[in-house]
């Protein structure tokens, strides 16, 4: 069994692609996004639309939320947008917005992307409240003006899933797909409430980067990277594990 950790929608999306490539797998949400509510301010009252030079994105549901601003504004529109994955320009690219670059997934090459491309800003970045990679301080070391703008949160989720406890409770193997060191932490409190004797070494963390294997082993589990920090890399990665746990073990048995 691979156990989506991802917030809605995409851990449906998950779970459906990894459905149809075979894969037995469940969703368990351990973030759960919620939106400004009211109406969208993007702009404060001393700001001119016209002084941005483009906007930087660095995650799918910021993303989402930009998209939903689309036609409130063809100057909005018009912004270049530069993009932390393809997921990301790709919602985008549906809403009408042009994109100056889509990244791999990661916000750090992000940065160095738009340092390298020569763009001078200033810039509205549209963030979560909590962030793995500070593009203000980042990009202002290199002489670049961002402006942060947070339009969601995303709470942690504490949400009991018996198909979940009893395939932990068996021993039976299991893996997670974690990307994002938050995600981790969450499904580390969802164990110690819903499976406290599950054993760290039945479940392999399928990680979108090195550095979240590495805080995996460092916790105890078994971990593996995909090529890239993208979702197809990590998918991909969950159908070898899984070939690799079931399938192989099924045909020599």
């Amino acid at each position: 069994m691979i156990i989506c950790l991802r917030p809605q929608p995409d851990c449906d999306a998950d779970v459906a692609e990894l459905t149809r490539l075979a894969v037995k797998s469940v969703a368990l949400p351990m973030l759960q996004v919620a939106y400004l509510s009211g109406p969208p301010v993007l702009f404060s009252s001393a700001d001119q639309l016209g002084d941005y030079q483009g906007i930087i994105i660095t995650s799918k549901h910021a993303s989402r939320y930009l998209a939903d601003q689309a036609n409130a504004s063809s100057e909005l529109r018009s912004l270049p947008v530069w993009c932390v994955g393809s997921g990301s320009a790709n919602i985008l690219r549906q809403a009408g917005f042009s994109i100056a670059y889509a990244g791999k997934g990661n916000a750090a090459d992000l940065a160095d992307q738009v340092c390298q491309q020569g763009a001078a800003g200033p810039f509205l970045w549209l963030s979560g409240r909590d962030v793995h990679l500070d593009m203000t301080a980042c990009l202002k070391a290199q002489g670049i003006t961002v402006k942060r703008q947070v339009v969601y949160h995303a709470d942690g989720l504490l949400t009991p899933y018996q198909v979940v406890q009893d395939h932990l409770l068996s021993e039976q193997p299991a893996a997670v797909i974690v990307f994002s060191a938050r995600t981790l932490e969450q499904f580390q409190l969802w164990l110690a409430e819903y499976a406290p004797t599950a054993k760290p070494v039945q479940l392999t963390v399928l990680a979108a980067s090195a550095g979240l294997a590495e805080q995996a082993r460092a916790g105890g589990y078994p971990a593996f990277e995909a090529d890239s920090p993208d979702r197809q890399a990590v998918l991909q990665l969950c159908v070898d594990w899984f070939q690799q746990k079931f399938v192989k073990k099924a045909h020599k048995n």
